[in-house]
């Protein structure tokens, strides 16, 4: 593993830890959605149900876990993994956010090599949306490639859904 920034810790997140990590990755994912989203249809969504729904979901299947990075006692990233569903050997990436602030310092992609690492053989997947450019670009530069996977997230079927594009990383 690369030698962490000054400061910069990566850990296990628990229960315990997701009032705060709803509270970092919120800001962040408004910024990530914001021109695939109205700012209307962002309004709308409450991280309270990442607390107590979406977390818990997630993390209920086998294999996966939350990781948070932490620098001066903040919370500055997370990253939520396990191996695919329907297909245990790969990893998939559901989730890796960086705090309002803290982007561009190497977290994301600290935290990505952390993934990365507790499957080293494995192929490596994920779903970015189709109009999020920069994350796109930030997993292509780590090696990801489009792998023609499609699908539409659907926030609010008929109503509200976000193209989305498979990216694999082979190993």
């Amino acid at each position: 593993m690369t030698d962490l920034p000054d400061g910069v810790s990566i850990r296990n997140g628990e229960r315990a830890d997701y009032e705060n990590v709803a509270e970092m990755q919120y800001p962040s994912w408004r910024l990530s959605y914001r021109g695939i989203l109205a700012p209307e249809m962002l309004d709308l969504f409450d991280y309270q149900r990442w607390v107590s729904e979406e977390y818990p979901r997630r993390l209920h299947r086998t294999g996966w876990t939350m990781r948070l990075a932490e620098s001066g006692g903040q919370l500055i990233g997370m990253s939520i993994f396990g191996p695919e569903p329907g297909h245990p050997d790969h990893l998939e990436i559901d989730s890796l956010y960086i705090a309002a602030g803290s982007e561009r310092r190497g977290i994301g992609g600290l935290l990505l090599e952390d993934a990365l690492g507790t499957r080293p053989l494995d192929d490596v997947v994920l779903w970015c949306a189709e109009k999020n450019y920069r994350a796109r670009r930030f997993y292509q530069k780590k090696g990801f490639q489009l792998d023609g996977r499609t699908m539409m997230w659907k926030l609010a079927p008929g109503i509200l859904e976000i193209p989305q594009l498979g990216y694999t990383l082979h190993r």
